[in-house]
């Protein structure tokens, strides 16, 4: 880690921002410190996931800063800059963005984001994808913005849905007892449906190239094409999956019908939230719904390891509210100078 230099605060509490380095030894233990003490406390805000997309994407030049008040670390911004602008970390893949640690403090948010602007050639602005309005990173991020000079816009905003397990399990598991189960019966009655819950990159990783051709055909059928026909995000999902079983955070489920893959999703477990990723299914065999096996499978998957929140990510698609869910609206901000 590079030495700080004065950004901000007061003359009791001064602020020093200072550059960090993925590779410092002792930076994982900072970074989970202050993501404990984070608003945003998902899977992809991990030091795993961060360090592996940016060294498996490569985008633009990383700027990665500290702000430490006292010599104690207060802040983390995850930056990266490309084209004279600056984005978190993680944009394009991730749900959720945010700075780590004191994102309500805005003396903290503006020595950071004055340190990013110092340190991005032809610097044009920030776009702060998906920050969660229910953080307090919105309101600090305006009064930041004032303190370093710069316009500051709400540019789109998009809703992610979730299931608040804890607040009444059984609803959630009756949720999944009528219509879903009926979807899942049907299959049992005309064949043999093999559930497989798989936690092992040994297991999971040989089952990639089936799930990139079923992704890729579902996605052509709606004119889109598929993120999988680019290298660069295969490569990241199976070194992802690699990471995350390593740490004990991935669940996957493959619906196994009469010996051929009916369906296959990917979930992560981390802080008692199972994380929603990727699903797919044999469309010779869309019209029995087997995205209704999946989605009932996956929470009572949620269900039986005591996860407190199922995270189904963005987008408000009608089959997330099968369960009993809620919306949580995700803002993306700009930052601009005048």
């Amino acid at each position: 880690m590079s030495a700080g230099h004065p950004a901000g605060g007061d003359a009791n509490h001064p602020i020093t921002v200072r550059e960090l380095s993925f590779d410092d030894p002792a930076l994982p233990a900072v970074w989970e410190r202050l993501l404990d003490a984070s608003d945003t406390r998902a899977v992809s805000q991990t030091f795993e996931w961060q360090r592996l997309w940016y060294d498996t994407f490569c985008r633009g030049r990383l700027i990665l800063l500290a702000a430490d008040r006292n010599e104690s670390p207060v802040g983390i911004a995850p930056f990266f800059t490309e084209a004279g602008m600056v984005y978190f970390l993680g944009v394009g893949e991730a749900d959720q963005h945010n700075f780590l640690g004191d994102s309500h403090d805005p003396d903290i948010l503006a020595a950071l984001m004055r340190a990013a602007m110092d340190r991005a050639p032809g610097f044009l602005g920030f776009e702060l994808h998906f920050v969660p309005e229910c953080s307090q990173t919105g309101p600090a991020l305006a009064l930041a913005a004032q303190h370093i000079g710069l316009n500051i816009v709400e540019m789109n905003s998009i809703d992610s849905v979730r299931v608040d397990i804890s607040a009444d399990p059984a609803a959630v598991r009756q949720a999944v007892s009528r219509s879903m189960r009926k979807a899942e019966n049907q299959f049992r009655q005309r064949g043999d449906l093999v559930i497989q819950r798989l936690t092992t990159a040994k297991d999971v990783l040989p089952l990639l190239p089936e799930f990139y051709d079923m992704h890729i055909a579902r996605w052509r059928l709606k004119g889109i094409e598929s993120g999988f026909l680019r290298p660069e995000v295969r490569q990241f999902l199976e070194r992802w999956v690699a990471v995350s079983a390593d740490r004990g955070w991935l669940r996957f489920i493959r619906l196994e019908w009469n010996g051929a893959t009916l369906g296959m999703d990917m979930n992560w477990h981390y802080r008692s939230t199972q994380f929603s990723g990727l699903w797919v299914f044999a469309l010779e065999h869309a019209k029995q719904s087997p995205g209704q096996v999946l989605l009932r499978q996956s929470t009572l998957l949620a269900l039986d390891a005591g996860m407190h929140t199922y995270d189904l990510g963005l987008g408000d698609q009608a089959y997330k509210f099968r369960l009993p869910s809620e919306k949580a609206t995700c803002i993306t901000w700009g930052l601009y100078p005048p």
